[in-house]
């Protein structure tokens, strides 16, 4: 699937899908799904909503109003695992370990990570595949938005994309917390000693539709491989720039109930933390991931498609 090149029209249906209507919300990115609930969804309706997933990058479901429970079963549904956050807010005590709590106040700002452009969890061996998250609270204009990492790469120019199919990146979770005052100051000895990093390639082939994506963000990227700290900096800030065009984003403006679903290695995000003033945003998370998959790419081959087109 092409970024540059497929047309999706204004308001149409894609009648691709006979379970539920899929509605695109940009020509490139994002798509809103009607007439299911996450709650109460049949295995073909399943089939179906990865599918659609992997087609637009993020899907958004409105009223949905999901229990702990049913928001883990949903994530379930795009891996064979969910994550356990490493340093974030739980609803462990409730016996929800796998429901991260994304909440912030305005005395908060200078600590969220979510308004940054970003993958989550990078720095681990085997990210997130698919993040589903449930708005609770969030004040007008506290809303999120996605990037396509496909098209990110694709607008590159091909010199440049011959370039990044040639990097490898460090991702660390302690260099992320420190470089971003995010983790409290009792947690980082935790992070330091989990000792969280890995290396990825700076362009990947996505395991499920196969396009090139650029795996380079805001948050986890420490340094990149065989280049100086100055030279690594300004080709990390360039794909970190792409993210930041337009054409290739969407924008959910949350109502309460509402679910965001999104692959986490073809899109990154940002969470918009709008002025707050004393209100309260309040989300909760679940992430799927598999041991089984990791980011990868066959350089030779993708350097000789990019060439050759």
């Amino acid at each position: 699937m092409n970024a540059v090149t497929e047309i999706r029209a204004a308001g149409s249906r894609d009648e691709t899908f006979q379970q539920f209507e899929v509605t695109p919300a940009t020509p490139i990115l994002g798509a809103y799904i009607t007439d299911l609930h996450l709650a109460d969804i049949s295995e073909p309706a399943a089939q179906e909503l990865r599918q659609a997933l992997w087609r637009y990058g993020v899907l958004f479901l409105r009223n949905q109003q999901l229990t702990p429970a049913q928001l883990s079963s949903a994530g379930r549904l795009f891996g064979p695992r969910l994550e356990e956050h490493t340093f974030g807010k739980t609803l462990a005590d409730e016996g929800y370990p796998e429901v991260l709590v994304i909440e912030q106040m305005q005395s908060d700002r200078a600590k969220t990570t979510t308004d940054i452009w970003h993958h989550d969890v990078t720095a681990r061996h085997h990210p997130n595949l698919v993040s589903v998250l449930q708005a609770s609270e969030v004040p007008f204009g506290a809303d999120t938005m996605w990037a396509s990492a496909a098209a990110a790469f694709e607008w590159l120019p091909q010199a440049l994309q011959v370039l990044y199919l040639s990097l490898d990146v460090e991702h660390d979770t302690t260099y992320m917390a420190l470089r971003h005052d995010f983790a409290p100051a009792d947690k980082l000895a935790e992070l330091v000693a989990l000792g969280e990093t890995a290396v990825h390639p700076a362009v990947i082939r996505h395991p499920f539709n196969h396009r090139l994506c650029l795996f380079v963000g805001n948050g986890y990227t420490k340094r990149v491989h065989g280049y100086s700290a100055e030279q690594g900096e300004h080709l990390i800030k360039l794909a970190i720039e792409q993210a930041k065009i337009p054409e290739i984003q969407v924008r959910l403006q949350w109502q309460p109930g509402d679910i965001a679903i999104w692959d986490n290695l073809g899109t990154l995000h940002y969470g918009v933390t709008g002025d707050l003033r004393n209100q309260r945003r309040l989300l909760h998370r679940v992430a799927a991931w598999s041991p089984e998959i990791r980011p990868s790419l066959d350089r030779e081959a993708a350097i000789a498609a990019v060439t050759a087109a």
